[in-house]
């Protein structure tokens, strides 16, 4: 798949931009999947524009995970990190709706100088299947 660029924010309207007149941002998307392996915890990190703001991610559980007793999908900065997302079951089948606190959608509004977002599936007991697809929404801030 083709990828764009942009070396700035983009922005669009139908008149003259200026900082007076802000024609808004464009949504991106990066989507990345997580395949299960066994007992194991798997990452998968996405690489924002700092000071990015995500407004939304989409989870979908492509291949529930067979593993034992649990296995949750988090998303924050760092591998199991639970700054963006606390938990979404990967035991269950199709697309998972997050259920986002305050402290959650704070961080989600800037994310900083922090330019990686890192979705972790942890399972608990032996797995042989699991496939999750996340996507994160964002918009790039100056």
């Amino acid at each position: 798949m083709a990828k764009t660029y942009f070396g700035s924010a983009l922005r669009a309207g139908s008149s003259t931009l200026t900082d007076a007149v802000d024609g808004g941002d464009v949504l991106m998307s990066q989507s990345l999947t997580i395949t299960q392996n066994s007992t194991t915890a798997v990452s998968a990190t996405f690489t924002l524009p700092a000071s990015a703001q995500i407004t939304d991610f989409i989870v979908d559980v492509l291949t529930a995970y067979d593993s034992v007793t649990s296995a949750t999908l988090t998303v924050g900065t760092a591998a199991a990190g639970t700054q963006y997302i606390t938990t979404v079951n990967a035991k269950t089948a199709g697309r998972a709706a997050p259920t986002l606190s305050a402290a959650q959608l704070l961080a989600m509004s800037s994310i900083g100088t922090n330019t990686s977002v890192v979705a972790t599936v942890t399972p608990v007991g032996a797995t042989s299947a699991g496939l999750v697809r996340v996507t994160v929404k964002y918009a790039q801030k100056v």
